[in-house]
């Protein structure tokens, strides 16, 4: 502590730990104005944070910054009461199920899971990527773009659950707009009409 105080050019005297700057002053404030904390979107804070330079004049305005992210809970711990079960469904080969948070916001994969509508009469293909905006065909079959490939397996099975598809323990992935999860079905032995669930289980952390 004492070395970051003579950092800052102050004394030991000097420091004020409890230093909260006049919310007045505050536009930040005036942005966020009539809302409740839990309806705050990500994207509203990150365009209110997004022009502000580290700079000595913007002292007040960074610890603003600091309580609101804090109150909210975006301190890369887990919101409260966030999270869910979301179904995408794919119908065709020729296309992926993209996994994209909002702009701003930061996801937590828990889990994923597989439910084909009706049994494949052999082998099935299924390939979980990591992917970004760069990658342009988004919505067609993935080899055809250089994505990061995280598994791959082949099963004839109608139900699979999150070990089965990683093969191994899973590890939380953590996923934004800018770095997501695409995942793919190469409806291999599937009947005609039929579709592939794919169920993700996820908590925000900001």
């Amino acid at each position: 502590m004492k070395q970051f105080i003579e950092l800052l050019g102050l004394a030991e005297g000097d420091f004020i730990g409890n230093y909260a700057p006049n919310p007045e002053a505050q536009d930040i404030y005036k942005g966020l104005a009539q809302q409740k904390l839990s309806d705050v979107t990500a994207s509203q804070i990150t365009n209110l944070t997004d022009p502000v330079f580290i700079q000595a004049e913007n002292q007040d305005r960074l610890i603003t910054m600091n309580i609101i992210n804090e109150a909210a809970m975006r301190n890369g711990q887990v919101i409260p009461n966030s999270g869910g079960i979301l179904t995408y469904t794919q119908t065709v080969a020729n296309e992926a199920v993209n996994i994209i948070p909002p702009d701003g916001e930061v996801w937590k994969i828990m889990g994923i899971g597989i439910t084909n509508s009706a049994s494949p009469t052999g082998s099935n293909n299924y390939y979980t990527f990591l992917s970004d905006p760069t990658q342009t065909a988004i919505d067609v079959t993935p080899s055809a773009n250089r994505e990061v490939l995280y598994s791959v397996f082949s099963s004839s099975s109608l139900t699979l659950g999150t070990e089965t598809i990683f093969e191994e323990v899973f590890q939380p992935l953590l996923i934004t707009s800018q770095m997501y999860l695409r995942l793919y079905s190469s409806m291999s032995n599937v009947a005609g009409g039929a579709s592939v669930a794919w169920r993700i289980g996820y908590m925000r952390i900001r």
